[in-house]
């Protein structure tokens, strides 16, 4: 793509943070792309990520990506690392970005058949040398977001690598054995669903279904909350794409005593008894 591409025009950029709403953080993040790309929109996804937690981070990138602009620059910095020698990545999938760091933050994302290209886009030592080693979301992922908005391809600003180069996650696959499946929570919204790391496009057994732990219990599975009866547990895929725990009018987390980060084991069939 050629810088300021007149038939595109800049690219929209995406913001995702862990800085909540009270600090300059994003204020400054956002001043900063607007002084070097002032024609470029800016969008916020989320600053509300709980400090330091990845999958939660992961798992709103990856639910949230489709709703956005087809060639939208992600800016992902949830980055307990930040200052640290990890790397700055860019990852392009069909138009959309995504940059973040290398911490296992981009995980879900990368997952599916599609053609996927990454780059390292971490600066060099003199560029590090004039960044704040605390706040690189504003001295350095929001400049290098301004100049992809601005149309400058990712091979410009960086060096090509494998997709296997990059740091995976413990939390971004399930593991299946013995008939049952070991998932792990993501996310608890506010009504207590449990979002766990089982994708749309998971094949699952047909027949019953059963929580193995925290707690032994049946699991309804079912196409609405509404399903549910007073009590039960249910099993659906919630509109993020991505199979949730859930009650009716009723937290499903307090219940089973769940919280991000949690594991959890689902069982089927002839396995809903071991």
């Amino acid at each position: 793509m050629e810088r300021g591409n007149p038939a595109r025009g800049p690219r929209s950029v995406v913001l995702l943070s862990d800085f909540g709403l009270t600090d300059p953080y994003v204020g400054q993040m956002r001043g900063t792309i607007a002084r070097l790309a002032p024609e470029v929109q800016i969008l916020d996804l989320t600053h509300g990520v709980t400090p330091f937690n990845l999958p939660q981070a992961g798992y709103f990138l990856a639910a949230s990506a489709p709703h956005f602009p087809e060639d939208a620059v992600f800016v992902a910095v949830v980055d307990p690392g930040v200052g640290t020698d990890r790397r700055i990545v860019a990852a392009e999938r069909r138009r959309q970005i995504f940059l973040a760091p290398d911490n296992g933050l981009l995980d879900l994302v990368l997952q599916g058949a599609e053609p996927l290209r990454v780059f390292d886009l971490t600066p060099d030592a003199i560029t590090l040398g004039r960044a704040s080693a605390t706040f690189q979301g504003r001295d350095v992922f929001a400049p290098l977001a301004a100049r992809l908005a601005l149309g400058e391809p990712p091979s410009d600003l960086g060096t090509a690598m494998d997709p296997a180069g990059l740091v995976r996650s413990s939390w971004g696959r399930p593991v299946s054995e013995n008939g049952g499946v070991e998932a792990q929570v993501l996310h608890v919204d506010r009504f207590g669903n449990c979002v766990l790391n089982l994708r749309q496009d998971l094949a699952l057994p047909s027949g019953e279904a059963r929580l193995v732990t925290p707690q032994a219990r049946p699991l309804r599975r079912v196409r609405t909350y509404a399903d549910l009866a007073e009590g039960q547990v249910g099993l659906l895929l919630g509109s993020q794409g991505f199979l949730e725990l859930a009650q009716f009018m009723g937290s499903a987390a307090d219940l089973l005593g769940l919280e991000p980060g949690a594991s959890v084991r689902l069982a089927w069939g002839a396995a809903c008894s071991t």
